[in-house]
């Protein structure tokens, strides 16, 4: 809830940007008894939508969480990728149009106020966040918690907890018995109740605790606002009883939903073919030249329920890339062919993969799939990765855009996590929203091996 807020924050000051760039551009090349609002109304909402459309692809709100000149290349690109498709769609309406000095002045005004604002967020980043001061209540692995915290919420604090005394570091100090929850919170100022798995809550605690959180006090669970905050559920914090208990995980469950899932699969896929069919073929024919080998690349992968299928790739490595045996790319592998580097970079070597979608042995969206000798390994050492195994793997998903290429044990747990999450929470919106942030990533790479 409180990214989702900062998110809308963020987008209302680029609706901002853009009014007023419109407002500049339109005061310094058009006549002075036109107004760009009023006579080129048609022109300035293509302008606005396709650059806010752009803005959202791209991501362009980690500002303050990521490097400056990435958020800098970010707005580049998306103002570039705004001004072109908005002019392109003017053109099909002959009194909607901005003439081309129009064009350039609001190209520069927008990428001007939209990377001021953001040189400003970013250089106050600490200023305008106010770090949450959170007390556990209960104790059980708090350490993993903390890991948690550290990585969702980085500059969080964590003040201690209530409950019985523990020993070990990871715990952190013992602020007193749980029935004195809310006066500790309260001498410690803390923001945030946050209730662990094994929180030590009687009837009378649970009133209270209810009672706060009824009049304002933040009282969360961990594993809900764990997943709300980072878009994954914690593998630490899970247990069957809470798996059981929570709301979601309803695909299998609401065959209506499966059933428009296939259909919006199929539809995506032959429209895909169009643009994608000339691409395809280039590949083949660079791929071909390049080095010794088939084109397509076959392999085994694991699929629904755990049956195994054959899936589909350009290929990107040498032919005898495993001759040894399976292993994790990793980055900078020296099997990649130069070519293969590109197409990996981009996606392009996953096109194929449209023939296992319309064959019915993958989605659009789901989980990665994996081979057989490494689910094997991951389901001995990761808790419920099977489950990922109840939905059809996906061409793209929720892991894929938010966590770079897993080459490792760890990598495939933090992946499991956000496919978890995208199992439990799986619309037809969600879909769309993992589909943007695909274009996103291709037009903007990163993590890619």
């Amino acid at each position: 809830m409180i990214s989702i807020y900062r998110k809308a924050v963020l987008q209302t000051l680029d609706l901002f940007c853009l009014l007023l760039a419109l407002f500049f551009a339109g005061l310094t090349t058009i006549e002075p008894e036109l107004s760009v609002f009023h006579d080129y109304t048609g022109a300035s909402l293509f302008t606005v939508f396709f650059y806010m459309l752009f803005f959202y692809i791209l991501d362009a709100y980690n500002v303050g969480q990521e490097d400056f000149r990435e958020s800098a290349g970010r707005i580049l690109l998306a103002c570039a990728l705004g001004i072109i498709s908005s002019s392109t769609a003017s053109y099909s309406f002959q009194h909607w149009r901005f003439d081309r000095e129009t064009m350039l002045a609001l190209f520069a005004f927008s990428f001007g106020f939209c990377l001021v604002w953001r040189w400003i967020y970013h250089l106050n980043a600490d200023r305008l966040t106010h770090p949450l001061r959170i007390l556990l209540v209960g104790v059980d692995r708090a350490g993993k918690v903390r890991e948690l915290l550290a990585e969702g919420l980085p500059k969080a604090k964590i003040l201690g907890y209530v409950g019985e005394p523990a020993q070990g570091p990871d715990a952190g100090p013992c602020l007193g018995p749980p029935f004195r929850a809310l006066e500790i919170a309260e001498e410690n100022k803390a923001t945030m109740i946050l209730l662990l798995p094994d929180a030590p809550i009687d009837d009378d605690i649970a009133h209270d605790l209810l009672d706060a959180k009824l009049h304002g006090r933040m009282v969360v669970d961990i594993r809900t606002f764990y997943e709300q905050v980072a878009q994954r559920l914690p593998l630490s914090q899970i247990n069957h009883e809470w798996l059981l208990q929570t709301e979601g995980f309803s695909l299998n469950t609401r065959g209506s939903l499966r059933r428009l899932k296939r259909a919006l699969d199929v539809l995506i896929s032959l429209a895909l073919l169009i643009p994608a069919t000339p691409v395809m073929l280039l590949t083949a024919l660079i791929v071909r030249l390049e080095s010794p080998g088939p084109v397509i690349y076959r392999q085994d992968r694991v699929g629904l329920y755990e049956r195994e299928f054959i899936v589909f790739k350009f290929r990107s490595m040498r032919q005898d890339a495993e001759k040894n045996g399976a292993v994790w790319a990793a980055a900078g592998d020296s099997r990649v062919t130069r070519f293969g580097k590109i197409i990996r970079k981009v996606r392009i070597d996953e096109l194929p993969q449209i023939w296992n979608i319309l064959k019915g042995d993958m989605s659009f969206i789901g989980p990665r799939p994996e081979r057989m000798a490494f689910v094997r390994k991951l389901k001995e050492n990761i808790p419920y990765y099977s489950l990922r195994h109840t939905i059809k793997p996906g061409l793209t998903g929720w892991a894929q855009v938010s966590y770079p290429y897993g080459a490792s044990e760890d990598d495939s747990r933090r992946k499991l996590e956000y496919d978890l999450y995208y199992i439990k929470n799986m619309s037809i919106l969600l879909d769309v929203h993992i589909i943007f942030k695909t274009i996103g990533v291709v037009l903007f790479p990163k993590g890619a091996r």
